[in-house]
């Protein structure tokens, strides 16, 4: 102890002999001694200091002279502060002092570092107060820690803020783009100057457009599910080479208009994945999409399966513009393009890959892209598990594509008893309009009630409503209609077709009593098969009829 103290070299104290220290004072010093934190210890009624190394700067050049004065000679400037403080913890208050800023003198240079500050009562040997240990922990770099995680997030919030200003300008024109040719197109077709080339072309657009703006709903519903952890698998085994021909053959015309070539190479037999077939089928469509956008005339697409280990391996390789090494690691995130500008070529939300990401993932299994760079090509690669030991008598039977409206038999409705329920006019008459085309006789009402007194006087063979009505929506329509007996249209097959798309709508209007849901905007021919097929359900089986 005594070498110990003689590291302190201070002049002689009030204090005494060392060995006339009491316990607490001696280990209070022992630890002042053995520590790198600054520490400073004061003594007795003049509070006679002691300090190690570390608290030095805190002093500065005067810490030659404070060695055995007084606390108040050595911090007279503040002792108005000071003071009371010691005084705080002498007594035993527990006494903290955060983020407490000192000017240390380092070097012949003086810098504020701050420190938190912590008050310890030391005790005589009959337990009355005596002293104060002095504490410090420096907090600077954990000031300068915090301070660059808070800038680091305000660019990242100001970055977030960025892209979505840019995608809801992306968004705001590629709406008012097809709504523009739309527009432009039907105001045109109102001229009784139209030959019949003009209105051709005037319906193909019309129709592209459509269908263009309800992908862009569709691809905004699908971010909103995954934001709000919203989307939801109907799982079972799938045979992958079925849904990603089907994905291709969908990806053909695209392709072949813009001039590029769609290859494909997939294993087969393989054995199958656990999946959604919708959603394994929208996810080698988003990828194919991408690759189409951005493969100029001329250039090549491939599309490869093949197992990998107990994986199955999806890759689609295009010789296309490639991706700049700087935006490759963003190539997945919602709302990021890699050109934002107003000359951009490629039009779309470019949600497809974010959404692909968040989709291949629910599934268990990881997309990787890949490029040399600009002008390069890209290549992406979906990994999913297979189900070991899955047999062949497991897998559904894969649903064909739907017909087109032209396929569809003329007539195919004839007869059949059609009543719509819609609060909007322009959707009644163009439901009228296309199912009495094939025959159907159409009854057409614009709320709930109407609905149910036509119920009253003449049951149809199908039902088709709208869900957001006001005063009484579809869901409450439904539930008035199974509550009559059969003989009162209670068991009238039915159909919802509404704007609420999700998988949970679907499942809500179920519940409710439809026997299916159509999202809006529906396929015409998606309809017509639909009312024709609910037609068919309501009709009474032979045995039934010969009894």
């Amino acid at each position: 102890m005594g070498a110990a103290m003689r590291r302190l070299d201070w002049a002689s104290t009030p204090v005494g002999p060392v060995g006339t220290w009491p316990e607490s004072l001696r280990a209070a010093v022992s630890l002042l001694l053995a520590s790198s934190h600054p520490m400073y210890l004061a003594w007795g009624e003049e509070y006679v200091q002691f300090f190690n190394d570390a608290f030095r700067p805190v002093l500065g050049s005067a810490h030659v002279q404070a060695l055995g004065r007084s606390a108040r000679e050595t911090f007279a400037e503040t002792w108005d502060v000071m003071g009371p403080l010691l005084e705080r913890g002498r007594a035993g208050d527990p006494t903290t002092e955060e983020d407490r800023c000192l000017p240390l003198e380092l070097d012949g240079r003086v810098e504020e570092r701050h420190f938190t500050l912590c008050y310890s009562a030391l005790r005589r040997e009959g337990g009355e107060p005596g002293g104060v240990l002095v504490t410090g922990f420096e907090t600077t770099r954990h000031r300068e820690e915090a301070a660059r995680r808070e800038q680091m997030a305000r660019l990242e919030a100001e970055a977030a803020n960025k892209a979505k200003d840019e995608f809801l300008a992306i968004v705001s024109h590629e709406l008012r783009t097809p709504l523009g040719a739309i527009l432009i197109w039907t105001q045109l077709l109102r001229q009784e100057a139209v030959d019949a080339d003009t209105v051709a072309r005037a319906l193909g657009i019309i129709e592209r457009s459509t269908k263009s703006l309800a992908q862009l709903l569709d691809d905004l519903l699908d971010v909103s599910r995954i934001v709000s952890g919203k989307i939801r698998l109907e799982a079972r085994p799938v045979d992958l080479p079925s849904v990603l021909q089907v994905a291709v053959e969908a990806a053909q015309p695209a392709a072949e208009q813009k001039g590029v070539t769609i290859e494909s190479s997939l294993e087969r037999p393989l054995i199958p994945v656990s999946g959604d077939p919708g959603r394994l089928q929208q996810i080698a469509g988003n990828l194919l999409s991408n690759a189409i956008k951005f493969t100029p005339a001329g250039g090549r697409i491939h599309v490869r399966l093949e197992r990998a280990g107990p994986q199955a391996r999806i890759q689609v390789i295009d010789t296309g513009m490639g991706i700049r090494p700087d935006f490759l690691p963003y190539i997945f995130e919602h709302f990021r393009q890699a050109d934002t500008t107003s000359t951009r070529e490629n039009r779309g939300l470019g949600l497809g890959l974010a959404i692909a990401r968040h989709l291949v993932e629910l599934h268990g299994g990881a997309i990787e892209a890949e490029s040399a760079g600009e002008g390069q090509g890209a290549s992406f690669t979906i990994t999913l598990p297979l189900i070991e030991g899955a047999v062949a008598a497991l897998l559904p039977e894969e649903k064909g594509q739907a017909a087109s409206l032209g396929t569809l038999r003329a007539g195919g409705l004839n007869g059949v008893k059609v009543l719509v329920v819609d609060d909007a006019e322009d959707a009644r008459d163009a439901l009228s309009m296309l199912l009495g085309q094939f025959g159907a006789r159409v009854t057409a009402v614009g709320s709930a009630d109407e609905a149910l007194a036509i119920l009253e006087r003449d049951q149809p063979d199908v039902l088709l409503s709208d869900i957001a009505m006001p005063d009484e929506d579809g869901y409450s329509l439904i539930r008035k209609v199974r509550a009559r007996a059969a003989a009162q249209g209670g068991l009238v097959p039915a159909a919802a077709l509404t704007a609420y798309a999700s998988p949970e709508d679907r499942l809500k209007a179920l519940r409710a009593g439809y026997h299916d849901h159509l999202p809006k905007p529906v396929d015409p021919a998606v309809l017509v098969e639909t009312v024709a097929n609910l037609a068919r359900r309501g009709q009474p089986s032979p045995s039934a009829r010969s009894r």
